[in-house]
């Protein structure tokens, strides 16, 4: 398999039907991302993003609530952190 971006999941030997949209597929087998270190351009500006979000909370915010009966969710592979996370903000 080719180790371009533009060619994960292709190999019809591999994953059949690759231009198919087949919502059950497992999430593991998703090659784009890969299984190992790689390369994401667009990682530093999300991590950037992320921190001026954080910092402007922080300043604004007084009080970060669970809310009780309504559990966090992980992310699934290959999502990190959580899917859902509620909170009351004060």
């Amino acid at each position: 398999m080719s180790t371009m971006g533009a060619s994960a999941n292709r190999d019809e030997s591999a994953f059949g039907d690759p231009d198919d949209i087949l919502l059950d597929r497992h999430p593991s087998l998703n090659s784009l991302y890969g299984a190992g270190i790689h390369n994401c351009p667009g990682a530093p500006l999300a991590r950037l993003e992320l921190r001026v979000l954080i910092e402007e909370l922080i300043l604004r915010v007084h009080r970060l609530v669970s809310i009780e009966n309504d559990p966090p969710v992980r992310a699934h592979f290959p999502g990190s952190g959580f899917s859902k996370l509620p909170l009351i903000i004060w």
